[in-house]
């Protein structure tokens, strides 16, 4: 009888800590309000060209600088509600990837989260709003003989104040769950969870594998030896017994042991 590794039971599936989950939860809630503004912005591109029109106007830029933003007025909410389903879509990637816990997919939420932030710092401070929309931008100028005329406008500000109000509401909730997701997966728990399992070698016949406790098995049945080992181990019990090493009784012992 002797040692041997008991047979290897299937890996259990890993507890979800709970703190994982409401990071799962609130990264879906975030996606959700991406796509919120996307129709939001949708909802509001038909009367768009028309208020950019109004406020070039005002700015005293020559009427005819419209016929160079036209069809930017008709592309750049389609651009930008794009952006928002995107955005969406990576959100919703990086919430399973998290809730199968990932190891990857916590690495890359920690990027998303950290890219997510600076953009919406980046809006709050050039159109008063966090959301994607805020990247939206246009331009023109011309000159005359009173001066330089510009005009310069975010798209938010070119919609109405129903819009301005729900993206700064979508979007302030979106960086608050956001900074909660980024401190949720850096728990104490989270980390244990997305921990990479160890590697478990089989141990050989014979012998108890790493972690496990020894149980006992029959012993594989040692292998008969070839002609030239068993002159060899006749050779050396000669020497020995030659050397006085083995009495009469062991040499006689270990000889019927070789001759089976």
């Amino acid at each position: 009888m002797t040692d041997a590794a008991a047979p290897q039971p299937a890996p259990t599936s890993k507890q979800r800590p709970a703190g994982v989950t409401a990071a799962r939860w609130l990264l879906i809630a975030v996606a959700a309000a991406y796509l919120v503004d996307a129709i939001m912005i949708m909802a509001g591109s038909g009367e768009y060209p028309a208020r950019v029109r109004a406020a070039m106007a005002e700015s005293g830029v020559d009427p005819r600088a419209w016929d160079f933003v036209s069809g930017l007025t008709s592309a750049l909410p389609v651009v930008s509600a794009g952006f928002g389903v995107v955005a969406a879509a990576v959100v919703l990637l990086l919430a399973l990837a998290v809730g199968r816990g990932a190891f990857v997919g916590r690495i890359l939420t920690w990027i998303a989260v950290g890219f997510a932030l600076l953009c919406n710092v980046c809006g709050l401070g050039s159109a008063g709003t966090p959301a994607f929309s805020s990247v939206g931008y246009l331009t023109a100028y011309s000159r005359d003989s009173s001066g330089i005329h510009t005009f310069a406008q975010r798209l938010p500000q070119g919609y109405p104040d129903w819009y301005f109000y729900g993206s700064l509401a979508l979007f302030g909730f979106g960086m608050l769950a956001l900074i909660a997701v980024a401190v949720l997966l850096a728990l104490p728990p989270a980390n244990a969870y997305f921990r990479r399992a160890p590697r478990v070698l089989a141990a050989p016949y014979g012998y108890a594998a790493p972690g496990h406790p020894a149980q006992q098995f029959p012993a594989a049945p040692p292998a008969s030896p070839t002609f030239e080992q068993r002159a060899e181990a006749l050779a050396t019990l000669e020497r020995r017994r030659e050397r006085g090493e083995l009495t009469d009784d062991q040499y006689a012992a270990e000889r019927a042991r070789l001759d089976g």
